[in-house]
Parts: structure tokens; sequence; C-alpha cells
């Protein structure tokens, strides 16, 4: 059994067809029930998620961004989504480490999520960073090099 990661992020389109354009709806992230995140936690909150990989150096640049950014101001209304999308969760726990990655980001390992948030996101290889509005809406959809 799985758990929606959010109910305004829910949708209908098959599983890697999304439209990942600025003001869509973002795709649908599924969790599985070893995830640390619960539902009800990310409701009405802006995400920025993280998907990155332990071999690509933009992404471990991405995740440092993304934990100074977590740790500057007042977050309350804003989550931070690292997701690594190795199939190895003891290697993306430890570069997660070595990279310093924030205890404000909330860390995620491939089998956290579904199978098809990888193909919904489009982020089988490589980065990409993704901000949802808190209606669940994508403001915008960035390679981790262009992540500010």
């Amino acid at each position: 059994m799985s758990l929606t990661f959010a109910a305004f992020l829910t949708s209908a389109i098959p599983s890697g067809s999304h439209s990942l354009e600025t003001g869509a709806e973002a795709p649908s992230i599924t969790l599985t029930p070893a995830s640390p995140v619960t539902t009800d936690s990310l409701k009405g909150k802006e995400l920025i998620v993280n998907f990155w990989s332990a071999s690509d150096a933009e992404s471990r640049l991405a995740n440092r961004r993304l934990s100074d950014l977590a740790d500057k101001g007042d977050n309350s209304d804003r989550l931070y989504l690292s997701v690594c999308i190795d199939k190895s969760s003891v290697l993306s726990e430890e570069i997660a480490k070595a990279d310093g990655l924030s205890e404000r980001v909330i860390s995620l390992r491939a089998e956290d999520v579904a199978p098809e948030v990888l193909d919904d996101y489009q982020t089988r290889r490589g980065c990409r960073t993704f901000r949802i509005d808190r209606f669940g809406q994508l403001q915008s959809a960035t390679p981790c090099s262009q992540f500010q």
C-alpha cells in the first residue's frame, strides 16, 4: 500500500506523460510505507523537490544549494525534499551525510517513492529541481546546474 504525497497533487494522467511546464498540475508523488514523510505534514506547503544521483556532480552541488536555502529564514510554509534516484540506499545516505544535507531537508531514497514518480518527473537520469506551490502547481522545473 502506498500513500499519496498530498491530496492536492493527485492526478489521473498516465505515468510519464505529465506536462512539466510552469503552471501545470504537478505529478503525484506517491510515497511508500517506509517513507519518513506523511501526507498530512505536506498539505498547504510549498515544496522544493530535488531529484539527484550520487554519480552526478551537479546533483551534489544542488543538494548543497538546497541545504543553504532551507537554512535561511522562516520556512514554516515550505518543505524541502531531496530524493536520491540511486538504487543503493546505503550510498544515498552516505552521500547525503558527506554533502552536509541540512536537517531541514527531508531526505528520501528511491525506495521511499513509488517507481512511477521518477518517470513522471522525468528523472531517471541526471538531476532536476522542482518548485511546487501550495496548490499543487509547478512553479519551476530546473536542471540542477541552473538551480539557485
